[in-house]
Order: C-alpha cells, then sequence, then structure tokens
C-alpha cells in the first residue's frame, strides 16, 4: 500500500521554494525570496510609435536564435488603442538587433519590424511544440479583438509558419476580460492558456467567469470593473481550438489582490512545475504630500491631466512584480514581496507600467537565466530602455541558514537513482552537510556526507564512508541538512 504522506519524487527536480518537500516541525531553516541582478541596458525601442508606449515583450526561442516581439502603442482621448505587434532578434540574449522585414508600411520606422499591424491592446507570441501541430500554424499570437462584421469579440489567434508573417486564424474564447498578456504553451500533452478576466465587480449581476466578452464589455461601466479585482484564469485543450471554460486559479495565502499580467511558463529545470511573474497593481485613492514628492511627480501630473477614461487612475496606481509557482497548474504558491520594484526614485519610474517583465527566460549557457524588464513606461516622447537581468538557476527562492547552525529535515520521500546533486550556496565560513534519516526521524548509521561548501547549481553529494545513496533508494526515507550561513535552492537524483 503507497503511504499518501510519503513524496514519490523519482528523479525529479525538487525546488526548495515553499514547504512542499520541507517538514516544518523539525526544521529551523527559514525560507528566503531572491531577486534578479539588474546588468545593463541591452536595447533602445526608439522608433515611431516606440516613442509613445512599449508593452508585453515575448520572447520566443526558434532554430535561428531568440526573438522578442512586442507591442508598440498609443491611447487616445476617448479611451481607444492603437497598436502594431514588432520583433528585435538576437543570437546571445545580450546584443538584439531589429530586422529590416518590410511587411507593412510603416514610413516613420528606419527598419521596419512590424508582423502584425492594426492590433488594440496586449499580444502574445509563442512557438508551439506540439509534435503534431500543423508547420503553417507553429508560431502563434493571442491578442483580443472587438466585434466586427461576423467576427465576434474575445481571445483570437493568429498563426505563421516564419514568425514573420502572420495570418488571423481563430477565437479562443470569449469568456473572459483580455486587457493583458494572455499566455498559452503545450506542455505535457495539452495546451494551457492563462488568460485575464475580473471577480468582485460592484453592481455585478453575473456569475464571475461565465459571461462572455462582449456582454460585460456592454453591461458594465468601467468604473466598476475598475474596482473589481484582477484575476488569472486557465483553461486547457488537445488541438488549440476547443477550450474548457476558463477556471479562477487560487492561492494558498488566502489573500485576494489585484493582479495584472501572469507570465506563466513551464520551468525549464523542472517541467512539472509552472512559476510565473504577475505584475502586482496598486491603485491609491487620492493624491497625497508623497505623491508630490515622488522622483515621477511631474509625470504622474501630466498623465493624470490627459484627460481619457483611464488616466486619473493611472496617475495614481503604481505596480511591481511578484513571483509564484504550482505544481498542479490551478494552486499556487506566491511570495507577496517583490521579485521585481520600480527602484530608486527617479523621473520615470514609480508609475503605473513599471515591472512588466518579458515572457520567458534566456538560458545563459552557465549558472543563471537571463530575464528582461522594459523601463520609462508613461515617458511619451522618450526611448524606451530594455534591460537585461540575470538570475540562478533554481534561484528564484531557497530555504537558509543565517549565521548559526540550522537544520532543515525533509518529509519522508522515495527517490530513484544512486546520487544526490545540489544546488546551494555558502559563505566561505559556512557549510551544509547531508544525513539520510528513516521515515520516522531517526538516523541511519553511516548516512552522512561530507562538508559542503562552495557556490554552485551542480554539486554531488558523497558520504563519508564511501557508501551510496543507491541503497536507500525505492523506500521511504528523510534528509537532513545542516546548514550554516548557506543556502539550499534544489536537489535531484540521478
Amino acid at each position: 500500500m503507497v503511504n499518501e504522506n510519503v513524496l514519490h519524487i523519482g528523479k525529479n527536480r525538487e525546488l526548495f521554494w515553499d514547504d512542499y518537500l520541507v517538514d516544518p516541525s523539525c526544521s529551523t531553516a527559514f525560507p528566503r525570496l531572491m531577486q534578479p541582478v539588474k546588468k545593463e541596458t541591452c536595447f533602445q525601442f526608439d522608433q515611431g510609435m516606440e516613442l509613445k508606449q512599449v508593452s508585453y515583450p515575448c520572447i520566443v526561442k526558434d532554430e535561428s536564435g531568440y526573438k522578442m516581439y512586442y507591442l508598440p502603442w498609443e491611447m487616445y482621448k476617448d479611451g481607444s488603442v492603437n497598436s502594431y505587434l514588432a520583433v528585435i532578434e538576437s543570437q546571445d540574449g545580450i546584443h538584439w538587433t531589429r530586422p529590416d522585414l518590410n511587411i507593412f508600411d510603416h514610413p516613420e520606422l528606419k527598419e521596419n519590424n512590424v508582423v502584425i499591424d492594426h492590433l488594440m491592446d496586449g499580444v502574445f507570441v509563442f512557438k508551439d511544440t506540439n509534435p503534431s501541430c500543423d508547420p503553417s500554424e507553429r508560431y502563434k499570437a493571442l491578442t483580443p479583438l472587438e466585434s466586427e462584421g461576423d467576427r465576434i469579440g474575445g481571445l483570437w489567434c493568429y498563426t505563421s509558419a516564419d514568425g514573420y508573417h502572420f495570418k488571423l486564424s481563430h477565437q479562443l474564447t470569449s469568456v473572459g476580460f483580455f486587457d493583458s498578456l494572455n499566455v498559452a504553451f503545450w506542455e505535457n500533452g495539452r495546451y494551457y492558456c492563462y488568460l485575464r478576466n475580473y471577480h468582485s465587480i460592484p453592481g455585478g449581476t453575473w456569475k464571475d467567469g461565465i459571461e462572455d466578452y462582449n456582454t460585460r464589455r456592454e453591461m458594465i461601466k468601467w468604473e466598476n470593473v475598475n474596482a473589481g479585482i484582477r484575476d488569472i484564469r486557465v483553461m486547457y485543450s488537445e488541438d488549440f481550438r476547443n477550450w474548457t471554460v476558463p477556471k479562477l486559479i487560487q492561492f494558498d495565502d488566502g489573500m485576494d489582490f489585484p493582479l495584472y499580467t501572469n507570465n506563466v511558463i513551464a520551468y525549464p529545470r523542472a517541467p512539472h512545475v509552472k512559476i510565473g511573474f504577475p505584475v502586482r497593481y496598486v491603485e491609491r485613492k487620492k493624491w497625497t504630500p508623497n505623491c508630490s514628492q515622488i522622483g515621477s511627480a511631474a509625470l504622474k501630473q501630466k498623465v493624470m491631466d490627459v484627460g481619457n477614461p483611464h488616466s486619473h487612475r493611472e496617475g495614481l496606481a503604481v505596480t511591481d512584480a511578484i513571483f509564484m509557482f504550482s505544481r498542479d497548474g490551478e494552486t499556487w504558491h506566491r511570495y507577496n514581496e517583490a521579485f521585481f520594484t520600480p527602484g530608486y526614485e527617479a523621473e520615470q519610474n514609480w508609475v503605473y507600467g513599471d515591472c512588466y517583465s518579458a515572457y520567458n527566460l534566456i538560458d545563459s549557457g552557465r549558472e543563471s537565466y537571463y530575464m528582461y524588464d522594459k523601463g520609462w513606461h508613461r515617458s511619451v516622447g522618450q526611448p524606451k530602455p530594455l534591460y537585461r537581468f540575470e538570475i540562478r538557476k533554481d534561484g528564484f527562492a531557497c530555504w537558509m541558514a543565517d549565521g548559526q547552525e540550522r537544520v532543515l529535515v525533509t518529509k519522508p520521500l522515495v527517490f530513484e537513482g544512486a546520487e544526490l546533486h545540489l544546488n546551494f550556496q555558502t559563505s566561505a565560513a559556512g557549510h551544509i552537510y547531508v544525513d539520510v534519516l528513516d521515515e520516522n526521524g531517526e538516523a541511519l548509521p553511516g548516512a552522512t556526507s561530507f562538508e559542503l561548501f562552495g557556490d554552485t547549481i551542480d554539486r554531488n553529494v558523497y558520504f563519508e564512508d564511501g557508501g551510496s545513496f543507491a541503497k536507500y533508494a525505492g523506500r521511504p526515507v528523510r534528509l537532513r541538512f545542516r546548514m550554516l550561513d548557506a543556502k539550499l535552492f534544489s536537489m535531484c537524483f540521478k
């Protein structure tokens, strides 16, 4: 009989980001969110409509390197939006250039890199990894469209064989409120789509998440929608045509606050875990003396004076981004301290639009991933810098010990393999020792490792007596990590 209290991890890479592996009742180590390190400005969006606003960069890896799609746009006084989808390219994730495509006529662009013209709001692009995908639809772009003629509004899909020439294909769903970055990907035999909706809208007479896009647009005043909670839903499909009804994702902290985007991906080093970097939307209701002293006060006042239906809240709201992850794609753990922050106050930050990080990660080929964020969101008439960041592989969060020795004890688990590999970091004086315990927490004879110290994403653990982890495979054991001035990010058996 299988013990339901035992974790069967096999050879999966498991992450020390929460207490999934950890038995808190006998552990004194503690969890800690990490943050990416800002490196440099690697591109300037400085042509055409880019000088107004740029949003939603999406990274796609293909045979030629990397493509980053993004949306230059402007909003008019009546609240309507004009935008197009453009692309830049890179071989290494550090140096980015514009392809001169000239698919559409944009005479104000020195290098015309537009791939879809005449759009509205957020556009997401991905390369479909489904082996059965029609090659003519290998690239897919998701975007909201209004009703027009016989076309019913909702979340629609453009398709392309080469990532440059797109054609409008079909609607995914009309259930939602899609003014954000709605993402999709193929993983483990089906498509996932994480999309925007609202709940707890004042004065609503509908069931949240059921009425379609067009009904809601007609029924609701914007003031009421904005007072609701921006949320994230998930739906599934086997063929990218027929989708389940979007389902509200849940958080294990019991809190409810607005999340603007989601940026969900299957984590490359552990695809059974989904990660996301949602933008946290914070709208203060009135201008205060603090607002007048903030570095971007003049810019925020200018935004409020534009006079479109959204401008007042756009001057008062600010945004950052948090880190979340899930093992089933529907129930999520999140850190409620910021992962991306607006940074030290300057003339162009602490505005609504900060920390909308690019979708996806780029593998550096070493110990880190590259991440990106675009700045100067509200600075109309100014180039928009693209910042590159680095984050340790598996290093979004950890369990750690400070200047006194602490212990981390796992729940009972069953693994496969003969070697334990750790991703960890210590100081020069710090250390980690690994002990194997039985299911009840009693130390097993001879099952103690040599001292571990250093800073590596892959260290093989050896026993002092020369033994192997193989003799403990296939039966429930616990691992005890004795740690001093150390961080533990992940482990896997091989």
